[in-house]
């Protein structure tokens, strides 16, 4: 190593540092030892014991000294110190906002969710938004509670946001759904990385981390709601296309997605989605016929999404996940009918539809955290 000098040292430094707190970080609850952390980091026990300890004195981890009841000196153990800092996310729906706050192991600590009465304007949601999120900060943290205590801070949104965070509106985007609303709150929220995703892509790194698509390499999430939006996954990671508008096809001819689903609540007088699928799982013969044609009203796309990008599975979330069988039925059904061919696996999302966003939201803002730093 004597050829690597100045910066370089410094670089490899905060790599070996940032690899070992990840290392803490896959089991936060664990103390584990120099050894436990050097073999899968490629380190000498030397160096990773000096990292560890570094890590401790700064507040990134705990030290214990685990006494094994032979003689010597006990045995140094390490474990993330998740309350070192704080993450949160935010989800800025067509209807809700949604917010957490959460410590360095993703555990959820607080948590809010209230109406936000359609704001007109990036500048109202912005400070709606900066204001929930301070609110909860300081119950989290009492009068003392400030931003530079959250590290990141991770927003969705329903709009398309490209691979440098620009927020681009689709067609059926609210007004306040604009690269505005990104430049107020990274104003607003000063002190911590603010990232921006779709609000698919959010639901997707939820199902990703906590769901069906930890066993798949290649798929396709469909979120349903008031504004039905495609997040694809490739090789493990969301795939966002050149512009981040991969699988934006919900306002293609003959596959308007939104008309479907205001044609289905005006049909039925259901005031939402949820509400339609409640009176499903009740069994309401009504309710299940208008779910089996409101989903043969969304193959067309699904049949564009397929043929597209070929997935091992197809995840169907937001409020549609709760309906099962209800609808994972006709879909496959009429796909079938569509393709000439089998459809790929198809299974409802396993993450409650309310909070995939904001748990994607926490595991994108822990990926953001400059870990060591």
């Amino acid at each position: 190593m004597s050829h690597i000098i100045g910066s370089d040292v410094s670089s490899l430094r905060h790599v070996n540092r940032a690899g070992a707190l990840q290392r803490l970080r896959r089991a936060p609850d664990d103390f584990q030892t120099a050894a436990d952390v050097a073999e899968p980091l490629g380190l000498s026990r030397p160096t990773a014991a000096r990292l560890l300890t570094e890590l401790a004195e700064s507040g990134w981890a705990e030290l214990q000294l685990a006494h094994t009841g032979s003689a010597g000196r006990p045995a140094r153990t390490f474990r993330l110190n998740r309350h070192h800092a704080l993450v949160a996310a935010v989800d800025v729906g067509a209807n809700n906002v949604l917010v957490a706050i959460a410590d360095l192991s993703g555990e959820v600590l607080q948590r809010s969710y209230a109406p936000h009465g359609f704001p007109d304007s990036a500048t109202e949601m912005s400070d709606l938004v900066a204001g929930s999120l301070r609110q909860l900060l300081k119950e989290l943290r009492g009068p003392d509670g400030e931003w530079e205590q959250l590290l990141a801070v991770s927003v969705s949104v329903p709009a398309t946001v490209d691979r440098q965070g620009v927020i681009h509106p689709q067609s059926d985007s609210p007004s306040w759904a604009t690269q505005e609303l990104a430049d107020r709150l990274r104003r607003a929220i000063s002190g911590p990385t603010v990232r921006f995703d779709s609000a698919p892509t959010a639901a997707l790194r939820a199902e990703l981390e906590h769901g069906e698509l930890r066993r798949y390499e290649d798929g396709v999430f469909v979120l349903a709601g008031d504004i039905t939006g495609v997040a694809p996954l490739v090789n493990q990671v969301p795939y966002l296309g050149a512009g981040g508008a991969a699988g934006a096809i919900g306002g293609l001819h003959g596959v308007d997605w939104r008309h479907a689903t205001d044609a289905v609540l005006q049909r039925t007088g259901a005031h939402n989605l949820d509400e339609l699928v409640s009176w499903g799982l009740q069994e309401r013969p009504d309710a299940i016929a208008a779910l089996r044609s409101y989903t043969q009203d969304l193959t067309s796309g699904v049949e564009v999404l397929v043929r597209s990008f070929d997935p091992a599975v197809l995840v169907l979330g937001g409020c549609l996940a709760p309906a099962g069988h209800l609808v994972l039925e006709p879909l496959g059904e009429a796909l079938e009918l569509k393709l000439g061919a089998p459809p790929p696996r198809m299974v409802c999302a396993r993450v409650d539809h309310v909070d995939a966003p904001v748990l994607g939201g926490l595991a994108a803002a822990l990926a953001a955290v400059e870990w060591g730093a």
